[in-house]
């Protein structure tokens, strides 16, 4: 028995050694190709930026090392560049292979290198690779998908809106940063675009991104559905995309959504959160018809709603400056200092 341990601890202790000895000889080679990479980079910055600044044509990039480095400082330096030098760099990608290599790689049945694919296609936006994003909306891979969805949008044809809006849908809570970088680039190319993610039946994630996203770009062909949530029925979900639509009416500068917003904010049904952004749309908008209500809620039993009517009495000129000078006399000490800071210059 004790031999038998005792064989098992040796193997065991050879088997470290080798890891070891395997991690070690990787780092270095690791850091043996960095330095090969770095000692190719300044040349290759060099002979880009001369062919970006007029000369006729880019040397030829004869080994693999070359042309990752290429691809590389390529791709670093596209995101800076706009009109015809962008132009001029896409075009010496896709004659050199890259955007070819890329629409293969969407093909891989590693799913890493499909996602390095998806990437390098977002970057460069060739319109030679349409053909092969569509069918990659499809991809397993949610990452994958919605790259290629963002890749589409960006490019801004109306020819596969249709296509990113599901792709969109289909992975929004698997990869909910990609698919607010889809729709924030569908957003500003067709802003018209975005209209069905706005609807009643999309999962309220989605539904809020999209609010967002129409509020941050100030799109005011979207203000009555903004109005339209505000009247969805009560629950949590739903007081949460009143939340972002009030916000987003505020954004906009809704007078029309004043009524709305003044009957939401008193609304003791809702939740203190949705209740505060409506006050806070309603100081953003600036309409002294709301001035009553905001009044009203300095002393309404959620610290959130009280807190956002204040700050928005602020905004409404003299006759809410009024309010809140009552307000710094008052009894309650948590009123007070509320009236007290907001009216601080």
């Amino acid at each position: 028995m004790t031999a038998a341990l005792l064989y098992v601890v040796i193997g065991l202790a050879t088997v470290v050694v080798l890891l070891n000895g395997a991690i070690i000889a990787t780092r270095a080679a690791l850091i043996q190709r960095q330095k090969r990479l770095r000692r190719v980079r300044p040349g290759t910055e060099t002979l880009l930026a001369e062919y970006l600044a007029g000369t006729p044509a880019m040397p030829a990039t004869a080994t693999r090392r070359e042309r990752a480095v290429l691809l590389d400082v390529a791709l670093e330096a596209i995101a800076d560049l706009r009109g015809e030098e962008r132009a001029r760099l896409v075009g010496l990608l896709e004659e050199l292979g890259f955007v070819s290599s890329a629409m293969s790689g969407l093909s891989a049945r590693r799913r890493v290198s499909r996602r390095r694919a998806a990437e390098v296609l977002a970057t460069i936006r060739s319109r030679a690779a349409v053909g092969a994003l569509t069918p990659a909306l499809a991809d397993r891979d949610a990452l994958v998908a919605v790259t290629c969805a963002y890749t589409l949008a960006e490019m801004g044809g109306e020819g596969y809106v249709a296509a990113v809006i599901a792709t969109i849908k289909r992975h929004a809570v698997r990869a909910p940063g990609a698919t607010a970088a889809a729709m924030l680039a569908l957003g500003a190319k067709q802003p018209s675009a975005l209209t069905p993610l706005l609807a009643r039946d999309v999962a309220p994630p989605v539904r809020m991104t999209a609010i967002e996203i129409v509020s941050e770009l100030r799109l005011p062909q979207y203000l009555p559905a903004l109005r339209a949530c505000l009247t969805d029925a009560g629950g949590t979900d739903s007081d949460d995309v009143a939340a972002s639509a009030a916000r987003g009416l505020g954004l906009i500068g809704d007078a029309e959504a004043v009524e709305a917003l003044i009957g939401f904010t008193s609304d003791a049904s809702r939740t203190g959160a949705a209740r505060a952004a409506a006050a806070q749309a309603l100081g953003s908008i600036g309409d002294p018809r709301a001035v009553p209500v905001l009044a009203t809620q300095l002393r309404a039993r959620d610290w959130k709603v009280r807190a956002a009517a204040t700050g928005a009495l602020g905004g409404l000129g003299d006759p809410g400056i009024a309010v809140l000078r009552r307000a710094a006399s008052s009894g309650s000490a948590e009123v007070r200092l509320l009236a007290e800071a907001a009216l601080q210059p």
